[in-house]
């Protein structure tokens, strides 16, 4: 199974936050959003939301850092 992180990321021009989803292993990012995102945690729960939707049948499960 392919092992993904996810990043939230702060665009200072607009104020908002981008995603940025990385392949397990990889520096330089598979996928980079554009900045939509009023804070990280709306980044975060939406981009778990779309890897659900996008792979019903598997796990996704998510880790925080504490």
């Amino acid at each position: 199974m392919a092992k993904f992180r996810i990043e939230a990321v702060f665009d200072p021009n607009s104020g908002h936050y981008f995603v940025e989803v990385y392949q397990e292993g990889e520096e330089t990012p598979l996928v980079v959003g554009k900045p939509i995102y009023i804070s990280q945690e709306h980044a975060m729960a939406d981009s778990i939301e779309i890897f659900k939707k996008a792979m019903p049948d598997q796990p996704i499960t998510a880790w925080q850092e504490k």
